[in-house]
């Protein structure tokens, strides 16, 4: 069988791009090979009590993970009792909110309070004024994943007042 110029040259390149795939590939699964899955136990991290400055009523937070080499983004699972609710602030790369159990609100600064519920999520962009917290009647646990910029992931500001909380 006699093969053509360009079929040759076709098998060459299709050849040469499996062998160059093939050794990426390996190359992956070497620098894999080193890495490993790190558990960290349950129990191992603490709970705290939210801050009375950042917080108003019981609030608790549960640390999952810490911003690290691998990620910019920190996890905590917040549970606030029925009314509990943070005060006004901003993230530098944003928020996701995760709405684990309870009925919870939200609010961004000049817009109205919204009632969440279990499955919901909420994008909260960068720079964006807003709070959240359990309803009146409900306690609520929400996911929070926060990115950082320059190490810092929260803004503070004022606490929410009795009127804008009740503001439905």
């Amino acid at each position: 069988m006699n093969a053509s110029p360009l079929r040759f040259a076709l098998t060459f390149v299709v050849l040469q791009t499996f062998l160059t795939g093939a050794v990426e590939v390996w190359a992956n699964d070497m620098v894999l090979a080193d890495a490993q899955q790190k558990i960290t136990r349950a129990g191992a991290r603490v709970s705290v009590t939210g801050s009375t400055e950042n917080f108003t009523g019981q609030v608790r937070v549960d640390p999952v993970w810490s911003a690290d080499g691998n990620s910019n983004v920190s996890g905590g699972l917040v549970s606030f009792e029925p009314g509990a609710r943070s005060a006004w602030h901003t993230h530098p790369a944003g928020q996701r909110l995760l709405v684990i159990s309870g009925v919870g609100l939200i609010q961004e600064w000049g817009k109205p309070v919204q009632e969440v519920r279990p499955g919901d999520l909420i994008w909260c962009p960068p720079g964006v004024k807003h709070w959240h917290g359990a309803a009146p009647n409900s306690a609520m646990t929400h996911l929070a994943v926060t990115g950082a910029v320059a190490g810092k992931n929260v803004s503070w500001m004022e606490k929410v007042t009795d009127e804008q909380y009740d503001a439905r």
